[in-house]
């Protein structure tokens, strides 16, 4: 195992991740700044889960051509780019447009950064893959309490200003790397077998279900709960952090899991963890305050930290068994990621203008219960014999 590698990656993601979550604080001060609609807000939010969505697929397949390694240079640089832009921007149209290279880069990082992890890990690769969601998670820390004390000591570019400066660091620092890791290039099934298997493959299922759960509630809560907030009278640093006391939950929850991946890998225990994100997401549902959100915030960041930390335990089942590859399974879960990072923060903008926050609330509720019944299902249905990759194109 390459820790040096790893760490690496790690923090490469961490500053991703930072990037990604901490506009959402900003939210409500760029909608002043700008004079914005809340659902114009909302596409800041969304606008980068686009550019994930567009790279994800066709990157995990790039790993079949193009090395992990070189292919996580090249989105470091994207993120580079999209990030100094937003930080230089001149008018809302030129802000969307870099969060949407931002975005395309932070789709590429993910699929090619598991894959490298994954080799830089050895036969600790579960464990490691599921240290990813534990970075995740810290970037939620972070993230908005970084983007909102700095912004609001400094201005809104100042953010995106030391990230940018942070990642061509680790680009250089993972380009002068001599470890022998992240060049081996992955065989990716074709794209028939690849959608066959999402459903034949219970194990890959489960993951899939697992990410859908916990990313159209966080998706749209991270546009939902500031918006809440800032009604009540809280500042973008005070909104900031909140969510990184949340995250903190999240981040031990799931750190504690990963510890214990394999041994904890059990349908019984992502259902019912889901099943406690859906019954958390009933408080802000039921009632309109600022306690129902805080209470939402903490129970169910503790119960999709569990759910979150098993996801790609579950998939490394299906990798195990010659379904899919590393990258592709990582890319899949990115779709998820960045379809309701897309559309989550666009509907609950659109229905917090119609009909208010709590009825959406009340929709992801019944979302994350939902999932928790089709994983339940899954547990009793037959695992696929296992097969070599190369066997799926004859």
């Amino acid at each position: 195992m390459r820790i040096h590698v790893i760490v690496l990656l790690y923090v490469a993601l961490l500053a991703g991740e930072i990037a990604w979550q901490g506009v959402a604080p900003l939210i409500p001060t760029y909608i002043e700044a700008y004079n914005l609609t809340p659902s114009q807000g909302s596409m800041m939010l969304a606008i980068a889960s686009l550019g994930i969505l567009l790279a994800s697929l066709p990157a995990g397949y790039m790993t079949s051509r193009v090395s992990p390694r070189h292919l996580t240079y090249a989105s470091l640089a994207l993120m580079c780019i999209g990030l100094a832009g937003q930080a230089v921007a001149i008018n809302y149209a030129f802000i969307i447009a870099n969060r949407l290279l931002f975005g395309f880069g932070f789709g590429v990082l993910w699929v090619a950064l598991i894959a490298w992890l994954a080799d830089a890990a050895g036969d600790q690769s579960a464990r490691v893959l599921s240290g990813s969601t534990v970075i995740a998670g810290l970037g939620g820390i972070f993230g908005p309490a970084y983007a909102g004390t700095v912004a609001h000591s400094f201005s809104l570019e100042a953010p995106f200003i030391g990230l940018s400066v942070l990642l061509v660091v680790l680009l250089i620092l993972l380009v002068l790397d001599d470890s022998g890791t992240g060049v081996e290039r992955e065989i990716a099934p074709p794209t028939r077998e690849l959608l066959r298997a999402t459903h034949s493959d219970p194990d890959l299922s489960v993951m899939m279900l697992i990410t859908i759960g916990a990313a159209v509630v966080w998706m749209t809560a991270d546009f939902l709960v500031p918006l809440r907030l800032s009604v009540h009278g809280y500042n973008e640093a005070q909104i900031g952090v909140i969510f990184s006391l949340a995250s903190l939950c999240f981040v031990c929850t799931s750190a504690f899991v990963s510890r214990k991946a394999e041994q904890w890998r059990q349908i019984r225990i992502v259902a019912g963890s889901l099943a406690g994100l859906g019954i958390g997401t009933l408080m802000p549902t039921i009632f309109p305050g600022t306690a129902a959100a805080f209470i939402f915030l903490g129970g169910a960041t503790i119960a999709s930290g569990v759910s979150a930390a098993l996801s790609f335990p579950f998939g490394l089942l299906a990798v195990e068994r010659g379904t899919v590859t590393v990258g592709v399974m990582s890319a899949l879960a990115n779709i998820i990621w960045s379809i309701c990072g897309l559309l989550g923060p666009l509907l609950g903008g659109l229905s917090t203008q119609a009909i208010g926050d709590q009825a959406a609330f009340g929709l992801l509720a019944s979302v994350a219960l939902l999932m928790s019944w089709l994983i339940y299902r899954q547990r009793n249905k037959p695992r696929p014999t296992p097969i070599e990759l190369g066997d799926v194109r004859s």
